[in-house]
């Protein structure tokens, strides 16, 4: 399975040219050909030894480059990322890695109303330019009292002001989150408009964790299919449950869809070969994904809310 540099707290920050953490990573990756996704606002991986890192790891097919973008406007990003470089530092750095063949996704991470969505023309053909190869979307989440800094720098500020049209992020849980996020009907909208661009400058496109795989266009939506074949495992998604359904009109049960997955599909069973930290999220992610297609069935509309 592939490993990912990283989620929540960018890999680059200035303090790993002191420290080289993940560097370090890298390099183990590249020892035990790992398949490695690296997500960064940084540009340092097209400097000096991490990019020669980089560069090996590439030459076996075991690395994809994601760099986050929300906006194109550079005061706008420096309020709202004051110690990441600016976003025409992380296009060039694009640029740069794609001439190296290497592959490039751009995330637009928070997709902002009134920001991005306004700048999308300009976000989408940039990125084209700089050699990405997919897009990946996914909408601002952020609490209620937070939305006030985003209207500020909006240049359309309506979304901000009717909060009827944002919803509670999780459906999972009894008690209602307090994180929200744009309406299904505002996402639907500006994602139509995002693979339109997409479609016309010749990009994949995807969302995460958003459920609109009918608008989707890449092969996988984290942008794996980009590693060489063969050198990376795959876990069941609420996609392959959509793929099952576009084929035979019906959600299935997990066993239904899962019993046709190909060997690069990793559940079951073939889990126990992992080492017991691994193996428990492993598994903890496919037991949520069987209660929600075999036990709490009612929660797959919001999931996927694009069924019909």
């Amino acid at each position: 399975m592939p490993f990912r540099l990283s989620t929540l707290v960018d890999p680059f920050q200035p303090i790993e040219e002191k420290y080289h953490v993940s560097r370090h990573i890298m390099s183990l990756c590249l020892k035990y050909r790992a398949p490695l996704i690296i997500n960064t606002k940084a540009v340092l991986l097209s400097r000096g030894e991490l990019q020669n890192i980089l560069k090996k790891l590439n030459s076996e097919g075991l690395v994809i480059v994601q760099i986050s973008i929300s906006t194109v406007n550079a005061e706008i990003a420096k309020m709202l990322e004051p110690n990441a470089p600016p976003p025409s530092d992380r296009l060039d750095m694009a640029e740069k890695l794609s001439k190296e063949n290497i592959p490039v996704i751009i995330r637009l991470q928070p997709f902002m109303p009134g920001i991005t969505d306004y700048e999308i023309d300009e976000i989408i053909k940039q990125s084209h330019y700089a050699g990405a190869r997919q897009i990946i979307v996914e909408a601002l989440r952020d609490e209620v009292e937070n939305l006030k800094i985003y209207e500020g720098l909006a240049y359309e500020k309506d979304a901000y002001r009717d909060l009827d049209s944002w919803i509670h992020y999780s459906p999972s849980v009894e008690v209602s989150s307090k994180i929200i996020r744009p309406s299904v009907k505002w996402r639907l909208k500006a994602y139509a408009r995002v693979k339109e661009l997409c479609d016309r400058y010749g990009l994949e496109f995807s969302t995460c964790k958003e459920g609109f795989y009918n608008y989707h266009t890449a092969r996988n939506c984290c942008g794996m299919h980009h590693l060489e074949d063969g050198k990376y495992l795959l876990r069941p998604t609420l996609s392959e449950a959509w793929a099952y359904y576009e084929k035979r009109g019906v959600i299935p049960r997990f066993d239904e869809f899962a019993s046709e997955l190909a060997d690069i599909y990793l559940f079951g069973e073939r889990i126990r070969q992992y080492p017991r930290e691994l193996r428990k999220k492993i598994l903890s992610h496919e037991k949520i994904l069987r209660e929600v297609l075999d036990e709490r069935r009612d929660m797959i509309k919001a999931l996927l809310p694009t069924l019909t």
